[in-house]
C-alpha cells in the first residue's frame, strides 16, 4: 500500500471525504502510527550497523550523525588490530561515572580498553575506562523508521510498514481518524484491530525472525480448544 492508497482508504473507511480529512490532517495520524510501531516492535527496517573509532582519552563518542537519525544503540564491539572482537557491556552512565570518575585528558590512570558503555545523552555514549588508544568500534543500533511522503518535503511513496504490514498501518490511522472525528465506537473497533495486527506483525519480526527453528524448535502458539 503507498502514501496514496491509504489515504483514499481513510476516506473510504470513514465515508469522510477530504474536506475534513485533509492531507495534512492524515499526515499527523500517518505520523504518529509510525512512531507509535517504531516503538513498539523492533523492525527489520530499523537495524543499522556502523563501524567508527574512538577517541584517545575522550570517553564520549559522537552517535549524531549516522544517516537516517540515530534511535539507541544495541550494542558495541571493539575491533583491534589482528581483527579480534570484543563486545563492550552495556552500563547505566551512574555506573560508568563510578568506575572511572576522571576523564581529564591529562589523566591516564583511569585510562584503558573500553570495556563498558552507557547512554549520555540524546547524541552521545559514555565508555569506561576512557580509551586509551583510537580503538576501532563496530556499532549496532537502531535508526528512525522512514516516513511516508508528508507533504513536508518528503517524496517516499512506500516504507518497509506500508510494503510488510499495510493492514497495521492502515487500521492505526484508522483509529487516530475516527478518534479526531469523535466516533468513539469505531476508534475502538479499529484500535483493537490496530492492536491484534500489531502484534501478528510483531510475531513475525520479533519471534520468528529472531530464532533459529534447529536450536529452539518451531515457534509455537497457544490456540484455545473448542468445548465439546
Amino acid at each position: 500500500m503507498n502514501y496514496s492508497e491509504l489515504l483514499d482508504n481513510v476516506r473510504n473507511y470513514t465515508e469522510v471525504t477530504s474536506d475534513v480529512l485533509t492531507n495534512t490532517v492524515i499526515n499527523v495520524f500517518i505520523t504518529n502510527i509510525e512512531n507509535k510501531i517504531a516503538r513498539q516492535i523492533d523492525t527489520d527496517d530499523q537495524r543499522r550497523y556502523a563501524t567508527t573509532t574512538f577517541e584517545a582519552n575522550n570517553a564520549f563518542l559522537d552517535v549524531s550523525g549516522p544517516e537516517g537519525g540515530f534511535r539507541f544503540a544495541r550494542g558495541l564491539q571493539l575491533v583491534e588490530t589482528d581483527g579480534t572482537r570484543t563486545w563492550i557491556e552495556q552500563r547505566d552512565a551512574t555506573f560508568m561515572d563510578e568506575y572511572s570518575p576522571e576523564r581529564s585528558t591529562t589523566d591516564t590512570n583511569f585510562t584503558g580498553k573500553p570495556k563498558y558503555w552507557g547512554n549520555w545523552d540524546g547524541t552521545t555514549l559514555i565508555v569506561a575506562p576512557t580509551p586509551n588508544v583510537a580503538y576501532t568500534v563496530e556499532m549496532w543500533y537502531d535508526e528512525t523508521p522512514e516516513r511516508l511522503g508528508n507533504g513536508s518535503g518528503s517524496t517516499t511513496t512506500t516504507t518497509f510498514v506500508s510494503i510488510k504490514a499495510p493492514e497495521v498501518l492502515l487500521y492505526g490511522t484508522l483509529s487516530e481518524s475516527f478518534s479526531y472525528l469523535k466516533n468513539t465506537q469505531d476508534m475502538q473497533l479499529y484500535e483493537a484491530k490496530y492492536q491484534e495486527a500489531l502484534q501478528d506483525f510483531a510475531q513475525e519480526q520479533m519471534g520468528r525472525k529472531r530464532r533459529d527453528e534447529y536450536q529452539n524448535g518451531v515457534l509455537r502458539i497457544p490456540i484455545k480448544s473448542l468445548t465439546p
